[in-house]
């Protein structure tokens, strides 16, 4: 049987029976297509771990970094384990392999500075080389995926009747199809109203997608992410510059937390099962940390009170 003949089946068995999202779908699909193309679509049973080591260093050679290339292991790993459980392989393949291992600082999410965010918005409001639409759409987007720190397919999927514009809250469904309530700024608000209203004039229907693409249908993740990349570009921002959905919901999670926003609050806002997962964002307020460190430490208080150890 060759790798592409049992694709399916264990997608299938991720969505229904482990409950994972249409994104993680997406991302062990988009995985598991590269590993077929690298081995060739191999039969299963003749798989080793030098096919697999093969394959992660075409990716390294790619400059793939270590967090791409852990998430590629670990989706082989439950994809290896899948054949195995379901007595397709005799033997794992994946069994002696180990993910590489990423330092502390190598793992701390990217964000951009206040500044950066606003001189984003100010170049879509004033740039006038980007569709009329394109400009206003995309800037609600990004105001709304750094004011609500979603992920970028819970804007996606997010309805015109999940805007609570007397509260100034939108309700999400994140992973697991959990869903949450997000508080977003009175100013965000204000525009999302504007676009809604607007949006009355063509349908009453709030069941309809809040954002759709120029067929009236719903505007996809990955047409926000082109967008998002299309943006970047036409800012003149390196290669190097990372400018995703993702790094703005970082950017309002880190300056949330340096403003001074409790762990487990920004955990509710955010959607983390786990505190952990949140705990990341503590590292990146270096300048609390100082503050704390300044007041708390006895050398520092001897030197506050004029004294010397």
């Amino acid at each position: 049987m060759k790798l592409s003949e049992i694709f399916s089946d264990f997608l299938i068995a991720k969505e229904i029976e482990e409950g994972c999202s249409s994104s993680t779908i997406r991302a062990y699909s988009y995985d598991l297509k590269i590993l077929q193309r690298e081995l060739e679509d191999l039969d299963l049973t003749i798989i080793k771990n030098f096919h697999i080591r093969k394959v992660l260093k075409i990716l390294f050679d790619k400059k793939y970094s270590k967090q791409a290339i852990a998430r590629k292991i670990a989706c082989y790993k439950s994809f290896f384990n899948f054949c195995y459980e379901n007595e397709i392989i005799a033997k794992n393949p994946m069994k002696a392999i180990k993910s590489p291992k990423i330092r502390p600082e190598e793992s701390l999410p990217k964000f951009l500075s206040q500044q950066e965010v606003s001189d984003i918005l100010n170049f879509l409001n004033h740039n006038k080389n980007i569709p009329y639409t394109t400009r206003i759409r995309l800037t609600i987007i990004i105001r709304l995926l750094y004011a609500s720190m979603a992920r970028v397919s819970e804007i996606s999927s997010l309805k015109v009747l999940d805007v609570n514009l007397e509260q100034n809250l939108i309700k999400v469904r994140g992973k697991g199809n959990k869903e949450r309530y997000i508080p977003i700024d009175i100013q965000t608000s204000n525009i999302l109203r504007i676009q809604i209203e607007n949006r009355s004039l063509i349908t009453a229907d709030k069941s309809t997608f809040l954002f759709v693409n120029n067929r009236g249908t719903q505007l996809k993740p990955r047409s926000i992410q082109q967008d998002i990349q299309n943006l970047k570009n036409l800012m003149g921002y390196s290669k190097d510059k990372k400018l995703t959905p993702h790094i703005f919901r970082h950017t309002g999670a880190t300056h949330l937390r340096q403003n001074g926003m409790d762990i487990s609050e920004l955990q509710d806002i955010l959607g983390h099962s786990s505190p952990n997962t949140t705990k990341i964002y503590a590292k990146n307020d270096l300048k609390r940390l100082k503050k704390s460190y300044t007041h708390y430490h006895p050398l520092e208080i001897i030197k506050r009170e004029g004294k010397s150890l």
